[in-house]
């Protein structure tokens, strides 16, 4: 059973008030804080933002303005608040770094408010709201500039201790960054809980909406009807739906005022509908459409009458955990209020945005080359609060896996839209991911349009060098089949292949003959490292100035010693499913009944679900015989498979290639590393490998990221490179 609505929302957003906090003092201008003596009393009725005492206030500039927009940095400077042409007489004005407080003791069920950039600043300023509900987002808007539209939000807050009202800037800077909470409302009964919403399953397909349950609602007139008009007050005596010349046999009949909620569990991508007023009221009635996903509102009609022709709803839905659909009066009273939403639909999937990563039957002819692209999203963490500062694509492209055979992939392309600055062309770093998981909703393209990367910051490090980067999904992370985890040519090539795609996707602005880096960390320092030996015979033609590879897992065989009963088990298991995917290892036939299930839930698991879920785990305990996986990957058909991946195993990088780890990394031995390294110098490639002391695998990232990026500015400023295979 669910609490309330709002505890479905409770994931990482816990961070988010953490985080605004540290945006607003931080923020180079000056901030004002201020709260009462003792925390305030909460509300018992709807009362304006503006009259009620907050907890406390912070603000970008200057302090909160009470029923003015916020103006300078003194007190009471604003002027009327006005957001696109529109007045109110209530509200509050702020600046982006704004967090105040509110205590409501569970009385309150939504807070709405109109929102934008204060006409005060004209067509400045970019910025993001957000309602934080005991640490949990309730709303948050996209970016909204000074040319946006007045926008919406109504957040369900229902039994929330305590209500955060934030405002961060919209990925710039907080210049200008003047926003409204125009005409904004606490509505609370005072009735100091949560109302239960019962047991919530969401549509894994496209559904009717009449054919879903309601999350508790509310209707003008009798209950809301299925696949009916509206009808009087009984249940089931309305007539088939009718606007204008159009019949439904599907829909919504309600009254105004309605708003009926729907959960969608973030798997549904559109809502559409015809809507308009009954003709069963003849042309009498007036009401408002409106659709709101997770408090904000992506669709608003005008005014309808019952002489008005039929609407359209098409509103993007995508991620939201549930949908309103509401039907207002519009201002004439609710008489004759009877309206429609016909064929009213959702377009959902179990894991949405999937049909992008279905490959058609027959793929181009050449590798890196494009199948199909769209324009893509990059969140910096799952609060959405920024963007990248960049034009981000999603790609499908052709590659070759360890068979020689074609398949695509996909991945991003992210290309930043501050100009290059840098000596000669804007270069590429084709970025190999490290650890996502094996199911498909870990492929990276699709976790950084949710904000769940965790290797976004040194992403967004690159993209601050002006450096577009192309980073793989790999094969059958997102696209069909098993994830070929650390099967050495097929991870290789898919990186070299997204530098190729890169250069293919048109309107980038990079030239064919951009300088090619290649970067990762963990599997992605093993892709790194095995692009580096394939590139001179693989993919010649590309300009590879250098590669860095960091904590590399360049030999099996010791990383398995290491990861058999570890917190970090899970890894082995999913080296295991690359392997049997590529190779005829046959797991199935060592595994026992536990085994198997073992597996088949890791091949549907991201990184950090396997390693919450699977720490520790004794492999002996899930073969058949009871030997551990360990020993398992030494004997036929594992040990041939497994000494294939071996890196430096009689290939070398042809450029010149940094390798970083840390002695006391947890998951990935360090010698696994740094014999790579020795491996390549033996056999005369420019190797420079640096070791350090960084505490576990983790920490060993932050420290070989910072190396990474210098040693990417000296090869793309073209300094000479000073291998030292003499010195470890």
């Amino acid at each position: 059973m669910v609490k309330s609505a709002l505890g479905v929302r409770r994931r990482l957003s816990v961070l988010l008030v953490t985080l605004a906090a540290i945006a607003a003092s931080t923020v180079g201008a000056t901030g004002a804080a201020s709260g009462a003596e003792s925390e305030p009393a909460p509300p018992t009725t709807d009362v304006y933002a503006s009259d009620l005492d907050w907890v406390s206030a912070q603000n970008g500039w200057g302090p909160v303005e009470r029923d003015m927009s916020n103006g300078e940095k003194d007190a009471g400077d604003g002027s009327t608040i006005t957001v696109d042409g529109n007045s109110y007489a209530k509200g509050l004005g702020v600046h982006a770094g704004s967090v105040i407080r509110y205590h409501l003791g569970g009385n309150c069920e939504t807070f709405v408010s109109d929102i934008g950039v204060d006409d005060e600043v004209w067509y400045s300023g970019s910025v993001v709201f957000s309602v934080i509900a005991d640490g949990a987002t309730a709303a948050q808007s996209p970016v909204l500039t000074g040319s946006s539209d007045v926008a919406r939000i109504e957040a369900d807050i229902d039994g929330a201790s305590y209500v955060d009202l934030v405002v961060n800037e919209g990925g710039d800077t907080i210049d200008y960054d003047h926003a409204d909470w125009a005409g904004a409302r606490f509505l609370c009964s005072g009735d100091g809980t949560a109302q239960p919403v019962g047991d919530l399953t969401a549509p894994t397909s496209d559904a009717w909406a009449s054919d879903l349950g309601f999350v508790p609602h509310q209707n003008g007139w009798g209950p809301a009807e299925r696949d009916m008009s509206n009808g009087e007050k009984e249940a089931g005596d309305g007539s088939t739906l009718h606007v204008n010349s159009y019949t439904f046999d599907k829909g919504l009949g309600v009254h105004a005022d309605s708003r009926l909620r729907f959960y969608t569990g973030g798997k549904c991508d559109t809502f559409t509908a015809k809507v308009g007023i009954d003709e069963e009221v003849g042309g009498n009635g007036s009401v408002r459409f409106r659709v709101i996903a997770d408090g904000y509102q992506v669709y608003a009609s005008d005014r309808l009458t019952g002489y008005s022709f039929t609407r359209t709803v098409d509103a993007r839905i995508a991620g939201a955990e549930f949908v309103d659909l509401v039907v207002d009066d519009a201002g004439d009273g609710i008489g004759q209020d009877h309206a429609d939403w016909g064929d009213a639909r959702f377009t959902c999937e179990e894991y949405p945005g999937t049909t992008f990563y279905n490959p058609p039957e027959t793929l181009p002819a050449e590798n890196g080359a494009i199948v199909r692209s769209e324009p893509s999203e990059f969140w910096l963490s799952p609060l959405k609060l920024t963007k990248v500062d960049a034009e981000v694509t999603r790609m499908m492209y052709r590659t070759t896996d360890r068979s020689g055979d074609p398949i695509a992939v996909t991945g991003q392309l992210i290309v930043p839209n501050a100009e290059w600055d840098g000596p000669g062309e804007r270069p590429v770093v084709a970025y190999a991911a490290g650890t996502q998981g094996l199911g498909d909703q870990c492929a990276p393209s699709r976790q950084t349009t949710v904000g769940t990367e965790y290797e976004a910051p040194f992403i967004t490090g690159l993209l601050l060098r002006g450096y577009a980067v192309a980073m793989t999904d790999y094969q059958g992370l997102g696209t069909p089949g098993t994830h070929t985890y650390m099967v050495r040519e097929a991870t290789g090539r898919a990186v070299l292949d997204s530098a190729r795609a890169a250069l293919n996707l048109p309107d980038t602005g990079l030239s064919p003959t951009a300088p090619i880096a290649i970067a990762g960390y963990s599997q992605g320092g093993e892709a790194a490292g095995a692009a580096a030996e394939l590139a001179a015979s693989y993919a010649p033609e590309l300009g590879i100035i250098g590669v860095a590879a960091g904590g590399v897992p360049g030999d099996l065989e010791i990383v398995a010693q290491q990861l058999d009963g570890s917190l970090y088990v899970a890894f082995l298991g999913y080296a295991a499913k690359g392997l049997d995917a590529a190779y005829p290892t046959n797991l199935d036939d060592i595994l026992n009944e536990k085994g198997r299930a073992w597996f088949d839930k890791l091949a549907e698991q991201c990184t950090i679900e396997s390693v919450l879920t699977t720490a520790l785990t004794d492999t002996s305990s899930l073969t058949v015989d009871g030997r551990p996986m360990r020993e398992y990957i030494t004997e036929s058909p594992w040990a041939g498979p497994v000494s294939e991946q071996l890196l430096g195993d009689g290939r070398t990088p042809s450029v010149p290639t940094l390798v970083t780890h840390s002695k006391y990394d947890d998951v990935v031995p360090y010698e696994a590393g740094r014999g790579t390294a020795r491996r390549w110098c033996d056999q005369g490639a420019d190797v420079r490998f640096s070791g350090n002391v960084a505490p576990g695998h983790i920490a060993g990232a932050l420290v070989s990221y910072a190396e990474m990026f210098g040693f990417l500015e000296k090869r793309i400023a073209g300094e000479a490179f000073s291998p030292n295979c003499s010195a470890f």
